[in-house]
């Protein structure tokens, strides 16, 4: 006599109790995203640095208010065209635009109002206008965002102007100094010295007073091109006194003030400008003859250009 064998009943329990866990896991994950959405969209510095996930630009900080997409009209960039000048960065009103290694980009959907007023700005036509699903744009993050800028660059209109034109400003290393021995040229025994004769350089901590601006002559040096160009102390310093700024990154408002009061404060003939050959350095010219015209005195304005190759490749006067 045979018996049959029993066959275990099927876990249905088991598998039932497996998927509830599995949608509860995944709402639960769902909503800790949905939380976080904040990171979606950021208010920054219009030249400020961007992070990048994977696939995507990280904004942290505000979301549009409804979250949603429409069609509708919006600025579109050639990277192939945009050669990196920041021209369409500063004529947005609204902020929407940033340099994004070394291109432009629309750093947040809800900021642009796709009325492409940076469009003839563009030297290279590297900006268009296209009609797509974007997010709406939302006037009142526009306003936040623009007062967050002019809280970091510049900080509030009280504090703006001392700020940049104390002897020592916030920084406790930019007290002025003046390094009194005069610079030799000694490549003859192989070492070339330093021929800076001036602490701090930077145009942000510079003491628009301090004694070193007392000559006739100024250099002005963008942050990359005494790095490119080795002999940079023999063939250009010389133990002049010079100002040292990014033409793109830290160029705002306070600074050009700040650059307007030592011209008129010092006997300035000479303004020398050192700059790389890329177009974001380009960006001091914009604003330079505006500052000269305030100046009571002619001033000729001399420019060198280095190459990212580290050569001089032009050397002119231009006013």
């Amino acid at each position: 006599m045979f018996c049959a064998e029993k066959v275990p009943a099927t876990p249905f329990p088991i598998i039932t109790t497996f998927i509830i866990r599995s949608v509860v896991a995944f709402y639960f994950k769902l909503f800790i995203m949905k939380s976080k959405s904040k990171y979606l969209f950021v208010q920054m510095n219009m030249f400020a640095p961007i992070h990048k996930s994977e696939n995507h630009f990280i904004f942290p900080m505000t979301v549009a208010k409804s979250q949603k997409k429409v069609t509708r009209k919006i600025i579109k960039i050639d990277e192939d065209l945009c050669t990196g000048c920041g021209k369409c960065v500063i004529s947005c009103a609204e902020g929407a635009l940033a340099i994004v290694d070394g291109k432009a980009k629309v750093i947040s959907e809800v900021f642009c109002d796709g009325l492409g007023a940076c469009i003839g700005e563009c030297p290279e036509g590297a900006l268009t206008i296209e009609e797509r699903e974007a997010y709406e744009f939302d006037e009142e993050a526009v306003v936040k965002h623009l007062e967050q800028i002019g809280d970091e660059t510049e900080g509030s209109e009280d504090s703006a102007q001392p700020s940049s034109h104390n002897s020592t400003c916030n920084c406790p290393s930019s007290a002025p100094l003046v390094f009194n021995e005069p610079w030799e040229d000694s490549s003859e025994d192989g070492e070339i010295k330093s021929a800076l004769r001036q602490w701090p350089t930077k145009l942000t901590l510079v003491n628009p007073n301090a004694p070193y601006f007392d000559r006739e002559e100024l250099i002005i040096v963008s942050d990359c091109s005494p790095v490119a160009y080795g002999d940079f102390h023999r063939k250009i310093l010389k133990g002049k006194p010079l100002i040292t700024v990014c033409p793109m990154l830290s160029l705002g408002e306070a600074e050009l003030n700040k650059l307007e009061e030592i011209l008129k404060s010092n006997p300035i003939k000479t303004l020398k400008l050192i700059l790389m050959e890329v177009p974001c350095c380009q960006k001091i010219k914009l604003f330079l003859d505006p500052i000269l015209d305030q100046v009571e005195r002619p001033i000729t304005v001399e420019e060198i250009i280095i190459s990212r190759d580290g050569q001089i490749k032009r050397s002119e006067t231009i006013s």
